[in-house]
């Protein structure tokens, strides 16, 4: 096998693993849950562990697609799959992977590069000089 195709193949087995073990982590914390309710003892908030945040808002990011999503949208969209993420959180990682080229910010909403919406063209007004 040439190299390339074999970093993708084990590249592919590692985030199948790691969507695997993210599932178990789910149904883990989900019986865990189970058994403390049994006890009487209350819920435990539900929050995205840090490390998955970032793939949380890609995820969300992927899913509205050319809408696009800002922080309080990302919370608001989050909380309805019953995960709680911290605005401030969502708001400055959107803020990075703006600066690392991942999304296209339109002082409105963030989008995935793939999603980009191209305005319409418009020329920058005139202020200053002698019109011919």
């Amino acid at each position: 096998m040439k190299k390339g195709h074999t970093m993708k193949v084990l590249q592919e087995r590692l985030n199948s693993i790691l969507q695997q073990k993210a599932k178990l982590q789910v149904e883990e914390d989900l019986v865990r849950d189970l058994i403390r309710e049994a006890n009487g003892e209350p819920k435990a908030k539900v929050r995205a562990p840090r490390a998955n945040v970032k793939q949380s808002v890609l995820d969300l990011l992927e899913q509205v697609g050319a809408n696009g999503l800002n922080a309080v949208l990302a919370v608001e969209l989050a909380a309805k799959a019953g995960v709680t993420l911290e605005r401030g959180t969502v708001s400055s990682l959107l803020s990075r992977l703006k600066n690392e080229g991942v999304v296209d910010y339109d002082n409105t909403v963030y989008r995935l590069k793939k999603f980009k919406v191209d305005g319409p063209n418009v020329l920058p007004l005139r202020t200053s000089g002698v019109f011919s």
